[in-house]
């Protein structure tokens, strides 16, 4: 079903708008591909549990790529934030590259041994969707502590890693 808006003229005429119409349907094309592509995006629902499984292989020792002060909004306690990515490894049983990322520190809620696991089809992609991990474990630790920079500046969640 098409729609066609349209207007009066100042004559009272009905005028088609095929401008506002040709918008709208680019309009909704959009939403449409956006929808699409988002739910392409998903993970499937065991990759989570795999990422944590598959970070427990990582190399040893993680780099250290970020370093900032959490205070807690719960209690305005403080405590250091180590964010650490591994370096690219190969997946075992799949043609896949792997970097774990884990952020450790903060009073014991952020410590775990292994992190999880970006994946990617070579150490490049690993690495740069370890980076985009990396982001939004600093999100999700925003939740529930004040982030900011040893020397006491904020930290800005906007900024790339």
């Amino acid at each position: 079903m098409t729609h066609r808006l349209r207007r009066r003229t100042p004559s009272g005429m009905a005028v088609q708008d095929e401008k506002s119409a040709r918008e709208a349907r680019l309009a909704e094309a959009l939403r449409t591909n956006l929808r699409k592509r988002k739910v392409a995006a998903r993970p499937p629902a065991d990759s989570g549990e795999r990422a944590l499984a598959v970070a427990a292989g990582a190399p040893e020792p993680y780099a250290v790529v970020r370093t900032l002060v959490g205070t807690a909004h719960a209690d305005g306690a403080e405590g250091e934030l180590v964010l650490e990515i591994s370096s690219p490894f190969a997946v075992e049983g799949s043609a896949e590259t792997a970097c774990a990322v884990r952020l450790v520190g903060g009073g014991g809620p952020f410590g775990t041994a292994h992190g999880k696991a970006a994946f990617g089809r070579d150490g490049l992609e690993a690495l740069r969707k370890a980076l985009e991990l990396a982001q939004v474990a600093l999100d999700l630790a925003s939740l529930t502590h004040g982030l900011h920079w040893p020397d006491g500046r904020p930290y800005d969640l906007s900024a790339a890693i």
